[in-house]
């Protein structure tokens, strides 16, 4: 499958710019039109080079002094030779150096990026193209970086929520498995020597220890088995849609999960309709950008009512995605003529729930994942120790 870039119109004249993958360009061509578009350029898309990746702040950074020096009217060529002879990272640098040679061949900026999709994504690429267009990249630019910004605490504040209980299981797992492996059965010995007559946790316990000491191998693969089959589940449309379904449902995450979903396509959506980008391209370029399955779901029947004329608030409201609040606020937007800042609006006050929840989890799985982890314990000690009470006890009886 490659890639075609094409340009297109639809039936009231408005441009569209997107990318689609087929076998060849009259494939394209035909997906292209069977959106309801009216093709008037296709061409293979630009070889992509192959760099390493750029973690998301350094791009901010980037995208900030770009803007700065951009907006005090240096030449974009001359913007990026600076920026790149001060970077301390080797990849950006050569980015940097190969985007400005991409320039210096007559490609526009907006064109050099498309090459390199790993380090800037589609909605980079077509807010750059907007700003472009509208003679407003430093401005467009500065947005991009707000953007960035906001999007690389997210994920911070994800990774906070989501680290503490990895952390806590993966101890809790090396000290189970420690005491099944290897003090387990130097007391099983001890109490088959002695001939006693075992209670019901101690027998479960030493069955643990038998399992993972002579079949740790069926264990591994078993493991193994069930990470393949997600990976390959995550390749297929049905397997990443029911993957997604899940971490929606997961107890106390899955509001999280939705919350950070929702609210970065409110923000992503306010930044492109404030850029001059219209809603129904908008809604294609975040449908590219997104990474889950139900949101592209919910994208395409959005993108399918706003083209016949709907209100976007209206189409919202179809969508179990969407909390109703959300809604109210898009509503509003469209019906005050301010959409793009009653998004925006809307997306800081979901971020802002996102971290209350954040902390209130944190609070809440502490205490939580330490009780827990002090049952497990408490259980292998139990169990160990249960037979000892049991033959003092009688040797007390007797």
């Amino acid at each position: 499958m490659a890639k075609f870039e094409y340009l297109a119109r639809d039936k009231q004249g408005r441009g569209y710019r997107g990318v689609v993958e087929a076998e060849d360009a009259n494939a394209a061509s035909s997906k292209v039109r069977q959106q309801g578009f009216y093709l008037t350029n296709i061409k293979l898309q630009a070889k992509q080079r192959n760099v390493g990746r750029i973690r998301i702040n350094e791009i901010s950074v980037f995208t900030e002094q770009l803007s700065v020096m951009v907006g005090a009217g240096l030449p974009i060529i001359r913007c990026l030779r600076t920026i790149g002879q001060q970077s301390e990272n080797k990849v950006l640098k050569k980015v940097l150096s190969e985007l400005t040679k991409e320039i210096e061949g007559g490609n526009s900026f907006s064109s050099a990026l498309l090459r390199y999709p790993k380090v800037f994504s589609n909605l980079y690429v077509s807010l750059v193209k907007a700003g472009e267009t509208g003679g407003i990249i430093d401005k467009v630019l500065g947005k991009i970086s707000e953007y960035l910004n906001k999007e690389s605490k997210l994920r911070r504040d994800l990774i906070k929520a989501f680290s503490y209980p990895v952390i806590v299981a993966v101890v809790a797992a090396v000290v189970v498995t420690f005491l099944v492996v290897f003090i387990v059965p130097v007391f099983a010995k001890t109490y088959r020597t002695m001939g006693l007559t075992l209670p019901m946790p101690t027998q479960i316990l030493i069955g643990l220890s038998i399992l993972i000491r002579h079949y740790w191998w069926a264990l591994l693969l078993t493991t193994v088995l069930i990470i393949s089959g997600c990976k390959a589940a995550k390749k297929s449309d049905q397997g990443q849609l029911a993957i997604d379904k899940i971490k929606l449902k997961i107890p106390i995450f899955g509001e999280l999960n939705q919350k950070v979903l929702v609210s970065r396509f409110v923000r992503t959506l306010g930044l492109l309709t404030a850029s001059g980008i219209n809603v129904v391209q908008a809604l294609d370029v975040i449908r590219q950008a997104s990474d889950s399955k139900i949101m592209t779901q919910s994208i395409d029947k959005i993108n399918r009512e706003v083209r016949k004329g709907a209100k976007i608030g209206d189409t919202l409201l179809k969508e179990e995605l969407f909390p109703p609040m959300v809604v109210q606020m898009v509503a509003a937007g469209e019906e005050s003529g301010q959409l793009s800042a009653m998004l925006n609006k809307t997306a800081d006050f979901l971020e802002r729930d996102a971290d209350a929840m954040i902390g209130k989890l944190v609070v809440r799985l502490e205490p939580l994942l330490t009780f827990l982890l002090a049952l497990a314990i408490g259980f292998i000690a139990l169990a160990i120790y249960l037979p000892m009470f049991d033959l003092i006890s009688n040797m007390v009886q007797k």
